[in-house]
């Protein structure tokens, strides 16, 4: 079989709403073809000692969401992310937008997330309106659509997605639920995956004071060395990273307890060291780019990345082998200092 192309189209976040009402704020991305060490296993499954996740049993003999969500779910337990339940009402916004899509081409709007009122299987212009539409009251929610030119029939579209710097950081964001559909046909690769946190949970999911969230996770192993950067849109800065392909990301979630307690005015982050080696104790030549509440020395401002994220990046693809993270940071006010290292590993192609 064709080796699937990650398609990564344009990812949608909406912040904490006031009064119930969502404030659309978007961010779009495009696609292409795609602690202390724990053990080792492949991304997506968790370690022998890891709490199981529940499983997730789908409607119609579709079994692709299940386990995609499965996956997804077994990378964010891992990651420190906290598991998603299914919600009925985003898989209904998903599946909607995905036969839309199907019907309609990837052409037939401004971009993948909106659809043209009038067409067949319209269903809302953009997610936030067809998540409304199908009974959804939102606190928080963004949309991610991946695996577009793939006809795989599996959920390799999870895996490509978390090999990215704007998709990943929504996949382990604070969301608490999730609606996933596969298309069909030349569209049978496409996942549509709605993310979402109800208007009664406002907060979200939230780490306690000194934990973050970790993508690789301590002890996982990635598919891939290999971040095709010129795929996102908007991709990571030309100028830092001029090269169309680099190394697979790795992310910091910091919106931990002691970051929602900090002043939301001022800088809320201050990382020290944020750097990656490999086995041999080399350091591997990487940018750090972070949303506008973290700082730093060697710190890149990225008004793409929300939430408390931060994503190192590095300028080239990693090779097979093992990697060790170091991460020094502060929270401004904050009880507990973030001081981790962790090794993850890149498979063999």
């Amino acid at each position: 079989m064709r080796r699937p192309l990650l398609l990564l189209v344009v990812a949608w976040a909406v912040a904490e709403a006031r009064l119930g009402e969502a404030a659309e704020a978007s961010t779009r991305i495009t696609d292409t073809s795609k602690t202390s060490p724990a053990a080792e296993t492949s991304v997506g499954l968790p370690s022998d000692d890891a709490p199981p996740v529940q499983a997730i049993r789908a409607d119609d003999e579709d079994l692709r969401p299940a386990g995609a969500i499965a996956k997804l779910n077994a990378i964010r337990q891992r990651a420190g992310a906290g598991v998603l339940t299914l919600s009925s009402a985003l898989g209904v916004a998903a599946s909607r937008h995905a036969a839309y899509l199907e019907v309609n081409g990837l052409q037939s709007a401004a971009n993948v997330h909106e659809e043209t009122a009038g067409l067949t299987a319209y269903s809302g212009a953009d997610p936030f309106v067809r998540m409304r539409m199908a009974g959804y009251r939102m606190s928080y929610a963004s949309e991610v659509i991946g695996g577009i030119g793939s006809t795989a029939p599996d959920s390799a579209c999870v895996d490509e997605l978390m090999n990215t710097v704007y998709h990943a950081a929504l996949l382990l964001s604070r969301v608490t639920e999730v609606g996933l559909a596969f298309g069909s046909g030349r569209y049978a690769g496409m996942c549509t995956i709605d993310l979402g946190s109800p208007f009664e949970a406002r907060g979200g999911q939230v780490p306690p004071p000194g934990e973050v969230v970790t993508y690789p996770a301590p002890g996982m192993t990635v598919p891939s060395g290999t971040y095709a950067a010129s795929a996102e849109n908007p991709r990571p800065p030309l100028g830092l990273l001029p090269n169309a392909k680099a190394g697979a990301p790795v992310l910091v979630g910091f919106r931990n307890e002691d970051y929602i307690a900090a002043d939301a005015a001022t800088p809320r982050v201050v990382i020290e060291r944020f750097a990656l080696t490999d086995a041999g104790g080399t350091a591997v030549p990487s940018i750090v780019l972070a949303d506008a509440g973290i700082i730093g020395s060697d710190v890149t401002l990225d008004r793409q990345l929300h939430g408390g994220f931060a994503a190192l990046v590095p300028v080239r693809p990693l090779p097979a082998g093992r990697y060790w993270v170091t991460l020094r940071a502060r929270i401004v006010g904050g009880r507990s200092p973030v001081q981790s290292s962790w090794c993850f590993k890149v498979a063999a192609p």
